[in-house]
């Protein structure tokens, strides 16, 4: 995959890569002293995203985030979709994330993965992509745009979010005609957004392949589990398969049920990781790679790694998609393989 042809970065309010990613801090959100509301906060910036999406013609999606405490847009992200494939971006504050942060220090070094569907049409219809947010199992997660607390979710339709001091809009991209002049319009334009719960279902419960959020009708938005916490076991149910971990000085397998792989399963050298007894080269990345099964795909999603992930012979991927053994090289030192049950 090569990056610049799926994802738009445009960074504001002072932001520069490649400083120290000092560890994630956890200590109390900042707040305004009368929160902003969602909608205030989009008319703040939408004169300065508006133009960069109006552009867009494609199918995607526009990653914005606005500070909660100045109303500034510190950073937008232009993900499009593509035939065929998942693409995703990370948010975060590490200098490698698509969606580079480093206004709060209690925004996790790698904090949201953002996974869109492909593309089932190229015409001009911004409600033809499918996507999920998912917390890469931080500490605080994120909320929704009343303050109810997620780990995940999945949607076709505009969603709004609170992130460690940051609004994140997720707005659907492929007709510029959804961009109007007026901040007030576009505000208007956009559909209701609707909440379900699926915390407790199937993973692929009632999320309608079918779904249709044209302007004026609603957003569909389903509560999902994330990456599981490491206290969880990684098999309930039916098995999905193993992993196998190889490394210079260990090796070994992990052994994965179907809903654990549906929820999302983080690899790295980092506690809330799973296997981190396994990931001892120093080369991984604290949180390295999510490994997410999505409808028939088994996707291996580089979580913004210092090192990157690759299959042999190929360069550096944000998404690999996992087809019979592959096998892919993380970091300098590791390899894994995947194997279905039988």
């Amino acid at each position: 995959m090569n990056p610049a042809k799926t994802i738009g970065v445009d960074l504001w309010a002072g932001q520069v890569r490649g400083g120290q990613n000092h560890a994630t801090v956890y200590g109390t959100v900042p707040r305004v002293a009368v929160p902003r509301s969602i909608r205030d906060l989009f008319i703040a910036a939408y004169s300065k995203v508006a133009p960069l999406c109006r552009d867009v013609d494609e199918p995607g999606l526009a990653l914005l985030a606005v500070d909660e405490m100045t109303a500034m847009p510190v950073g937008v992200v232009r993900l499009r979709a593509r035939f065929g494939r998942h693409v995703a971006a990370i948010i975060g504050r590490h200098d490698q994330c698509d969606l580079f942060l480093d206004r709060h220090s209690s925004l996790a070094l790698r904090h949201l993965a953002i996974v869109l569907d492909p593309v089932q049409s190229w015409r001009r219809n911004s409600t033809s992509v499918r996507y999920r947010v998912l917390d890469l199992r931080t500490e605080r997660g994120f909320t929704d745009e009343e303050s109810k607390s997620m780990r995940g979710l999945r949607a076709e339709g505009p969603t709004f979010v609170r992130c460690a001091g940051h609004a994140l809009f997720v707005l659907p991209l492929g007709d510029p005609t959804d961009w109007p002049e007026s901040a007030t319009d576009a505000w208007q334009m956009l559909p209701e957004r609707v909440y379900f719960d699926e915390m407790q279902a199937d993973p692929e419960g009632s999320f309608s392949k079918g779904l249709r959020t044209d302007r004026g009708r609603q957003s569909m938005i389903f509560r999902t589990h994330g990456p599981r916490d490491t206290g969880m076991r990684l098999v309930e149910g039916g098995v999905a398969g193993t992993l196998e971990v190889i490394g210079d000085a260990r090796q070994g397998r992990l052994t994965i049920g179907d809903r654990a792989l549906r929820d999302g399963v983080l690899l790295g050298r980092y506690a809330r990781c799973d296997g981190t007894e396994l990931m001892e080269d120093s080369s991984l990345s604290r949180v390295h790679m999510l490994l997410l099964h999505v409808d028939d795909a088994l996707l291996a999603i580089d979580t913004a790694s210092r090192n990157g992930s690759h299959l042999p012979g190929h360069a550096n991927a944000r998404v690999i998609t996992i087809d019979g053994d592959t096998e892919i090289h993380l970091g300098k030192h590791t390899r894994i393989r995947w194997r279905w049950a039988a």
